[in-house]
């Protein structure tokens, strides 16, 4: 047995919301749909926690897969996707272990903290699922958390990657059409440098 502390773990003994679950869709995601023009599109999200940026893109009329490792975080979200009137397909899912949609079939995958979270073999896998998933031609955005930020503690906060551990596993399958410097704002209100990273999938 294990002590580590899973994702379940922390999502099924939450007492409050959790400082990644901000409760509003994520102004990165929403500045690339509209620049993107992406509303009423296939997409893909991955580690969508309790749904929210899920069902934003859901209220955009798109076709939206969304998926998390936690079960718990998952029937949070179905919830919320009741509430809002809306049909997003979630599912409890590892995108390390299996593709999360059919390969080619969504035009845009979006994941906040996720790919970050990864060690670096799996960043190359998670990678590669995102490439597998999009068509020639389609979009990745991720928020990662920056080196960049000094932290007297680097346990606080979200895990940090210097830009070249951002890009390197994409830079073979993916064009880099984004490296901006922005922050990851968490419900208390305190603020953490942030990596925004939009690719887009190589057509050869």
């Amino acid at each position: 047995m294990t002590s580590e502390i899973t994702w379940e773990d922390h999502y099924k003994n939450a007492t409050e919301r959790l400082p990644w679950d901000i409760g509003t869709p994520a102004p990165e995601l929403q500045e690339a749909f509209a620049e993107l023009d992406m509303a009423g599109k296939p997409v893909l999200e991955i580690g969508c926690g309790t749904g929210t940026n899920a069902i934003w893109m859901a209220q955009q009329k798109c076709n939206v897969v969304a998926t998390d490792i936690s079960p718990t975080a998952i029937e949070q979200a179905k919830e919320k996707a009741v509430s809002a009137k809306v049909e997003v397909k979630f599912s409890v899912a590892d995108i390390i272990e299996a593709p999360a949609v059919q390969p080619g079939s969504v035009d845009f995958v979006f994941d906040r903290g996720v790919f970050h979270v990864m060690t670096e073999e799996n960043r190359f896998r998670f990678a590669d699922r995102v490439a597998e998933s999009l068509k020639a031609g389609g979009f990745w955005l991720t928020l990662a958390g920056s080196k960049d930020e000094v932290r007297e503690n680097p346990e606080q906060g979200p895990p940090q990657l210097s830009a070249v551990e951002v890009i390197t596993p994409m830079e073979n399958k993916f064009e880099i059409h984004r490296l901006e410097r922005s922050c990851f704002e968490l419900p208390n209100g305190n603020k953490h440098v942030a990596w925004i990273v939009l690719v887009k999938k190589r057509s050869i």
